[in-house]
């Protein structure tokens, strides 16, 4: 997934509240690519999760799981590049509640601004980045984005 296809999907959604997060959020927050990308992992808000759905299958985009639908749906185009689409339900006052895999739910920050080849784009928080970087076996890439977030996170004391 290049900057570029990035960039153009988020066009393709603009007016539809949706966040960049997963690794290109973090490579947002940084404000540059670190790392290549398999995948583009999109926040969005329940509410526009099946308008999401619609412009994404008008761009070659099809659900290939929904076994979680609660938590995530998965969508690849038939290039083989995918889109990870994580629904979260707005709350009054700003934010939203996110539901992990153990059906737990937690608050997420309202995005904050990123950068992704030098446009800014509305994507998740330092706080929150880090929360969906614990609880399970981190690979390589987890931990290359780990180590940068724990930077911004020095860099901000």
């Amino acid at each position: 997934m290049t900057a570029d296809r990035v960039l153009g999907l988020l066009d393709l959604l603009t007016g539809v509240d949706v966040w960049v997060d997963g690794g290109w959020g973090v490579d947002a927050l940084v404000g540059e690519q670190t790392r290549e990308h398999g995948d583009l992992d999109l926040g969005v808000a329940r509410t526009e999760l099946a308008t999401v759905l619609e412009v994404l299958a008008s761009a070659g985009y099809v659900v290939s799981d929904d076994r979680f639908a609660d938590v995530t749906v998965q969508l690849t185009h038939t290039e083989g590049h995918r889109v990870d689409l994580h629904p979260s339900t707005p709350l009054p006052g700003g934010g939203t509640e996110q539901i992990d895999f153990d059906g737990e739910t937690f608050y997420l920050p309202p995005p904050s601004a990123g950068r992704i080849g030098g446009r800014e784009v509305r994507c998740m928080p330092l706080s929150s980045q880090l929360r969906t970087h614990s609880g399970y076996e981190l690979r390589d890439k987890d931990h290359h984005d780990v180590e940068l977030l724990h930077g911004l996170e020095r860099a901000a004391d």
